[in-house]
């Protein structure tokens, strides 16, 4: 597939967490000690997690890494909708390893390329991976928390066309294997504070019921001006909550936060939410 097996080098560092080790591990382990999630009953097998500075958004993160510790996954599959480049199609990458400041991930060569056998629209291509943060936050929480694992890390590109190809190509690799997936994703963006509560907890709602069809019901009923976004990585949470149903699993809200000033809009805020889905 992909002939040139290349580091991809990591590139929020600074901007989105500290780029020195120790800083970076005692940031971790503050918010996951932080962190007081609510108690379930059973196998975790996905997690929604914001993707914003870990001083933003990284409590909110916390509470659902800290259901990962003491527990060990083969692969961890990484979601998102691409905030760095638009394309048409899927983009995985599918050879080589991924680097933090605390070290290498390998990807699991075998099941990205089973993935992007399953449609000629997904592609084992590198140029939307390579400063979109979206995945590359997460992995830091991840070796701190499980050690070690493989990594498929993968990219949507169009929005509502290849979400339920996506979700039978993973579901159908999921069978028989310690694979946990993660889907990258903050809420609103930049309503005021009271009505982001609220825009917020009926998205939310939408994504526990496990129903796509009422999550894009939501998300049409509440489009505003106002409103930047209302959940922006949504074919990516389409995902999730299709293999979920596939699984027959459940899903809960662990936290929900808001945080205003973002990007000097002092009175907007941007919404995080941590969902746990499991058996």
């Amino acid at each position: 597939m992909m002939e040139n097996k290349k580091i991809r080098s990591a590139t929020a560092v600074d901007d989105f967490y500290p780029s020195q080790k120790k800083s970076l591990k005692d940031v971790i382990k503050k918010l996951i000690r932080k962190a007081s999630s609510p108690y379930f009953v059973g196998e975790i097998f996905g997690l929604l997690l914001p993707h914003a500075a870990y001083y933003l958004s990284g409590e909110v993160a916390g509470e659902g890494f800290k259901h990962l510790q003491g527990k060990k996954f083969e692969t961890v599959i990484i979601l998102a909708d691409s905030h760095y480049e638009y394309f048409d199609g899927v983009s995985i990458w599918s050879a080589g390893c991924w680097e933090t400041p605390l070290g290498q991930i390998k990807i699991d060569e075998d099941l990205a390329n089973k993935i992007c056998f399953f449609s000629k629209r997904f592609k084992p291509t590198e140029s939307a991976h390579l400063f979109d943060h979206t995945i590359e936050v997460q992995l830091p929480f991840l070796q701190q928390t499980i050690g070690s694992f493989k990594l498929v890390p993968i990219l949507i590109g169009s929005e509502d066309k290849d979400w339920r190809q996506l979700a039978k190509a993973i579901s159908n690799n999921i069978k028989g294997k310690k694979l946990l997936i993660i889907v990258s994703s903050d809420l609103s963006h930049y309503p005021l504070k009271k009505e982001a509560e609220k825009l917020d907890k009926n998205t939310l709602g939408a994504i526990l019921s496990l129903d796509t069809d009422i999550l894009e019901k939501q998300l049409k009923k509440a489009i505003n001006p106002r409103v930047e976004s209302l959940l922006c990585s949504r074919d990516a949470v389409k995902v999730l909550m299709e293999v979920a149903k596939n699984l027959q699993g459940k899903a809960k809200l662990l936290k929900y936060k808001n945080v205003g000033g973002v990007f000097g809009k002092k009175e907007k805020v941007v919404g995080y939410g941590s969902v746990a889905f499991f058996r």
